[in-house]
């Protein structure tokens, strides 16, 4: 058949988007402004979403092709209202994408990490979740809540605590550690005293907390005290989103996990202590492809 597979991955930074042809070999791949609408608001990544399948549609590569399948993943699609706004949007706007699959971004690189959609996926990137879904298609997840009501294990909840902690750490509140003149350094930064404005600023973002998560992690690496405990419960909160999703997922599912994200991805010392504490029933790997490949997976099944 001479047809097509769409796939986008929404981020908070940037949404990716790749065509398929029908033997699933890439044939074109775009990148636009971020579809994450807690990173930008709904309308906002809504246009961007529109921009980019725009762009992208008008290449002639794509003539009288059919659409096999398209799927759209990103954050916030696992829950209803997200899901009916996305929804309503590509049937006004490109309804002729379809069939059609709406996700979240879990779900894709769940499928990427396996190259299979079923398993487990424990990500630990800016923020942290973990997904299961078994060979019913019934997924469960865990965290994922964001900086108000969780996060925990995640680049931003280890940068938060870091200098959190630094604060109490310089009143003889907590461990003694070398962090406090990196949090200065870092952020450029006289004194403690002329961050606590800067940090207490609601119009903070995530990311720039998150950005200092690598300062930990070197610091931890060192045998800083105060980081490494807090890198300890930083695993024992990624082993707790696990066995939580392994608790209630019905089996029967592989029993195989991915772990994922920029931080677990890319912190060796993290990530072994991670290991130590999950069931030794897991098969534990690094991702094997990621989010936007997770995204023909899907597509292709439609």
């Amino acid at each position: 058949m001479d047809g097509i597979y769409l796939g986008m991955d929404g981020g908070g930074t940037r949404c990716r988007l790749a065509v398929w042809d029908a033997d699933k070999n890439l044939i074109y791949e775009q990148t636009g402004e971020s579809s994450n609408p807690y990173a930008v608001g709904m309308l906002e990544a809504q246009k961007h979403v529109k921009q980019l399948l725009q762009l992208s549609l008008k290449d002639k590569l794509f003539e009288q092709k059919t659409m096999l399948g398209f799927c759209f993943g990103s954050a916030g699609l696992g829950r209803k209202e997200e899901h009916e706004k996305w929804e309503a949007f590509f049937a006004d706007e490109f309804p002729h994408l379809v069939p059609r699959l709406l996700v979240s971004d879990a779900c894709l690189l769940l499928a990427g990490s396996h190259l299979e959609p079923t398993g487990l996926c424990l990500i630990s990137g800016t923020g942290s979740i973990c997904l299961g879904r078994n060979q019913a298609g019934i997924e469960v997840r865990s965290g994922g809540l964001g900086t108000a009501l969780g996060d925990e294990g995640s680049g931003w909840w280890i940068a938060h605590e870091a200098i959190r902690r630094c604060y109490r750490s310089s009143e003889g509140r907590d461990l003694p550690t070398s962090l406090v003149p990196v949090v200065l350094s870092f952020y450029g930064f006289s004194s403690l005293a002329e961050g606590i404005p800067f940090f207490n600023d609601r119009s903070r973002t995530k990311a720039e907390i998150a950005a200092f998560a690598t300062e930990v992690g070197k610091a931890a690496h060192d045998g800083d005290e105060l980081a490494l405990s807090i890198y300890n419960e930083a695993a024992d909160e990624l082993v707790e989103l696990v066995g939580s999703v392994q608790r209630r997922l019905p089996p029967p599912y592989p029993k195989r996990l991915s772990l994922a994200g920029g931080v677990l991805e890319a912190d060796p010392l993290l990530r072994s202590m991670v290991c130590k504490r999950l069931d030794v029933r897991l098969d534990i790997s690094l991702p094997k492809a990621g989010a936007l490949q997770g995204s023909l997976i899907l597509a292709s099944k439609l």
